[in-house]
């Protein structure tokens, strides 16, 4: 059935499936200029603590009762980069931009050697924060910044490539893998 409302124009299923994956993930908001001045982040700097909101997601979301090598390596790892990372540029750890999630993953991958380590040990720490944080109305999250740089195409992209691969089991993400790489290849 073909949705009658649906906006042909909104270019929401053109681009990569891993763009297209991310902009359905994203909600209404697909990029930071699409985010209302009342929903942006430089009017809550003050307002959020990360440590507390980083400490809040552990507890709630179960990640203090994994093994202590994943709450040291995997975790605290991927928390101590992103909050170094951002200490050294003066960003707010909860309230980054597309730009800095998509400059700090490709350094990141510097030191990984492979995309599933990078999306594993850094990645996936940050965004399941980040997401906790959108589901909860006490955090001014009204979108994810992190899902966003996606759509750059660039290292971010990679990671959440990375992260669609996973869905193996999934046989309508199969069928348009198999399409996109048919189309892909007869185009070259």
């Amino acid at each position: 059935m073909i949705e009658t409302n649906y906006d042909f124009e909104s270019g929401h299923h053109e681009g990569s499936i891993v763009v297209q994956d991310a902009l359905a993930h994203l909600g209404v908001y697909k990029r930071v200029e699409d985010v209302p001045t009342r929903h942006s982040f430089e009017k809550f700097l003050d307002d959020v603590d990360a440590d507390e909101a980083w400490e809040q997601f552990w507890e709630e979301t179960g990640v203090v009762d994994l093994s202590e090598h994943t709450r040291k390596y995997k975790y605290g790892k991927a928390r101590r980069e992103w909050w170094n990372y951002c200490a050294k540029r003066g960003i707010h750890p909860a309230l980054g931009d597309p730009t800095d999630f998509e400059e700090h993953f490709s350094k990141q991958m510097e030191e990984m050697s492979t995309y599933k380590s990078g999306h594993d040990l850094r990645f996936r720490p940050l965004y399941l924060w980040h997401r906790w944080m959108v589901w909860h109305t006490e955090y001014p999250q009204r979108y994810n910044p992190m899902l966003m740089a996606v759509l750059f195409e660039g290292t971010t992209a990679d990671l959440w490539r990375t992260r669609l691969h996973d869905r193996k089991n999934d046989p309508i993400w199969n069928a348009n893998a198999e399409a996109e790489a048919q189309l892909t290849q007869s185009n070259e």
